[in-house]
């Protein structure tokens, strides 16, 4: 059964994934000898076995989070790709990928609550991406009798926006350029550190408050909002860490509000419904980056689903709208 991600603000978990990658032709990207292109065949693990793409795919169709981002950041058009509600424009697209979306050249599919076989079937695509998804394995062998499908490589939903990168750059021929586009996010991040040293050695959590009143949503270190922030130069707080340990597997934890103070930090990134959500719960202010004003409250979905969906394409977006708000509050931290 299709187990569907939670909705966004508590849904996209990024985990340091081993990618067991073999390619059948040449390492270098010379032409195969079975004559399918430069770089092709090449064989690709994944959770469920391997997947073996003959030639260049031309009709892709990518299925959960991100794949999207890096298919368009390598120059290709993808026939198919999921539609969303949270974060997106009226016309289930990401407001990061609006100016590069072609409605009559890619056909937005409804992947709320399953994977829509049929409607990939109907696209005909040589080539299925889906290296950060859940899905099972029968559905896997569904989407695979269609097309050559790369799926998650470890755990469903853990799998890092560079090994994401680099999975859907050999699946279409392009290595080398999948990994210059790492090496520009990377370094974008590493720039941004560095002209921000307030950033450095503070602690950082970051946690839902857009779920039911007795809890809250943690995210765990192998989370992509919480990696990005790392690479900024945050660390994780401590009560996180101690969080992450007894529960080794998720990328995110449930606590009770109650226990609010044990993941506090010196910033503290929060999902909020909208403005009036803090004051409408008094165990919140428990949290003492609240009343130190260091805490950064987003209600602006599309600015936590850039900072959630972690991509080439996305990442950057959200940098640009966020990097003030956390200056801010990693001054008030460090005053």
């Amino acid at each position: 059964m299709y187990t569907p991600p939670r909705p966004i603000a508590v849904t996209l978990a990024v985990a340091g994934t081993a990618l067991l990658v073999a390619a059948c032709s040449s390492g270098d990207g010379g032409t195969s000898a079975e004559g399918g292109g430069a770089g092709f065949p090449v064989t690709i693990e994944n959770t469920f076995g391997s997947t073996t793409i003959d030639a260049a795919p031309e009709r892709i169709v990518t299925l959960g989070w991100n794949a999207q981002d890096v298919v368009y950041a390598l120059g290709e058009t993808p026939v198919g790709m999921p539609k969303y509600s949270y974060g997106a424009e009226a016309n289930g697209v990401m407001p990061w990928l609006q100016d590069r979306y072609d409605p009559s050249r890619t056909t937005l599919l409804d992947t709320a609550t399953t994977i829509p076989v049929e409607q990939v079937a109907s696209l005909a695509p040589d080539v299925v991406l889906a290296p950060y998804e859940g899905f099972d394995q029968g559905t896997y062998e569904k989407l695979s009798a269609l097309a050559p499908t790369v799926a998650y490589p470890d755990k469903a939903w853990q799998t890092s926006w560079q090994d994401q990168t680099t999975l859907i750059g050999q699946a279409l021929g392009k290595t080398a350029e999948a990994e210059a586009l790492v090496t520009g996010l990377d370094d974008r991040l590493a720039q941004t550190a560095a002209k921000h040293q307030e950033f450095a050695g503070k602690t950082v959590s970051v946690v839902n408050f857009d779920t039911d009143a007795a809890t809250v949503n943690v995210y765990m270190p192998s989370d992509p909002r919480v990696q990005v922030l790392t690479e900024l130069g945050f660390t994780v707080a401590p009560g996180v860490s101690k969080l992450a340990e007894s529960n080794p597997d998720k990328f995110f934890a449930d606590i009770s509000v109650e226990n609010i103070a044990d993941i506090d930090a010196d910033v503290v990134v929060a999902f909020v419904a909208d403005d009036s959500t803090v004051a409408a719960n008094p165990a919140y202010a428990n949290l003492g980056a609240l009343g130190r004003g260091s805490a950064v409250t987003l209600s602006d979905t599309k600015v936590i689903a850039g900072l959630s969906q972690t991509s080439v394409l996305a990442t950057p977006w959200a940098l640009e709208r966020l990097t003030p708000q956390l200056s801010e509050a990693a001054n008030k931290a460090g005053a």
